[in-house]
């Protein structure tokens, strides 16, 4: 009894720990305007490079030019979310310089529910140093969707904002698959880790790879591709006629639109490429995209006939979210 009553604590403690942080719901890191809106439509976004918090990139609200930055997510009303950001700021804003929520009803538009707002004045001192922030949100009755701003327009001071992530606190964190995760029984005819780019092809060519490594002892190198820097990876295999079985690991925060796939093409020998078919997966057919690490396996039957050489492609160029890719491995099936 004492033994299912610590086991029962256990649980309950780490299920408290889970819902700590919440399910992430969004994250805008800063590299690139494409994650999010402005208003008025035609304002021009200044992203500063001289002294972000994280990566390469912070935006930048001054005086003679400022704006709101805003994004739109689907809420459940009562839950509990938290927007956490970094912030500085060369001196005190005016009060209306802050980070607010305007809630909509089904039907209805922005604010029809409701809005809740807190100034960034309140948030961190002005002395011009990097402050991580959080303010929590509680959806009204009857929302349905937010407009989650930060609202600088019309400042009177210089502010820069950095790596904003939206959590809902009353999800639990979406857990990752294990890594080195393995359904396959088959025989290992190629690994490609992604801690470089040896073998590997890029299209558009004059774009540039972007490898991640691993974050922890357990954690996968990976390659990254964004919005900002989108584009397909492909290598050449040879692949005999017969069973294979292709398994990878994948990571994107939102949904990837359909044209965000892995592309096996079959190809004859000297004939234009995919003469013989090809096998083409969307990633958003191959796990939900929750911000967790999924593992994607694609059963697959190459055809008699094909040549020496098959290209194995991740086409994501022109993805709409963040896509990191890990593990490739290729097996071949026993017939």
């Amino acid at each position: 009894m004492k033994i299912f009553r610590i086991i029962s604590v256990i649980t309950m403690f780490l299920s408290s720990l889970l819902l700590a942080e919440g399910r992430l719901l969004k994250h805008i890191d800063f590299e690139s305007s494409s994650q999010f809106q402005v208003w008025p439509a035609d304002s021009v976004v200044e992203l500063d490079d001289e002294n972000p918090k994280e990566g390469k990139t912070a935006i930048v609200f001054t005086p003679d030019n400022n704006f709101v930055a805003y994004f739109y997510t689907p809420v459940t009303s009562g839950h509990e979310y938290q927007l956490k950001f970094w912030l500085r700021m060369e001196g005190k804003p005016i009060p209306r310089c802050s980070v607010s929520a305007a809630y909509a009803k089904d039907g209805g538009g922005n604010g029809s529910a409701g809005r809740q707002s807190f100034s960034l004045a309140d948030l961190a001192p002005a002395d011009n140093q990097w402050h991580e922030c959080s303010v929590t949100f509680q959806a009204p009755d009857d929302a349905v969707r937010a407009q989650v701003m930060f609202d600088i327009y019309r400042s009177n001071v210089t502010v820069f904002i950095d790596d904003a992530r939206f959590y809902d606190k009353n999800m639990p964190a979406a857990e990752s698959v294990a890594k080195d995760t393995k359904n396959s029984s088959g025989e290992l005819i190629k690994s490609v880790v992604f801690d470089n780019s040896k073998g590997l092809f890029i299209w558009p060519s004059e774009e540039k790879f972007a490898f991640r490594k691993p974050e922890s002892e357990d954690g996968r190198a990976a390659l990254v591709i964004t919005p900002a820097n989108s584009y397909s990876v492909y290598f050449y295999q040879k692949l005999a006629p017969g069973k294979h079985t292709v398994e990878f690991d994948w990571q994107a925060l939102e949904k990837p639109i359909p044209r965000c796939a892995f592309i096996l093409f079959y190809t004859s020998p000297g004939g234009k490429r995919g003469d013989l078919g090809n096998t083409t997966v969307p990633l958003a057919d191959l796990g939900e995209a929750d911000g967790a690490w999924k593992h994607a396996v694609v059963p697959l039957v190459v055809p008699e006939g094909v040549g020496e050489a098959c290209q194995v492609m991740l086409a994501l160029w022109r993805t709409n979210t963040t896509v990191q890719i890990a593990d490739l491995k290729i097996y071949r099936e026993k017939e």
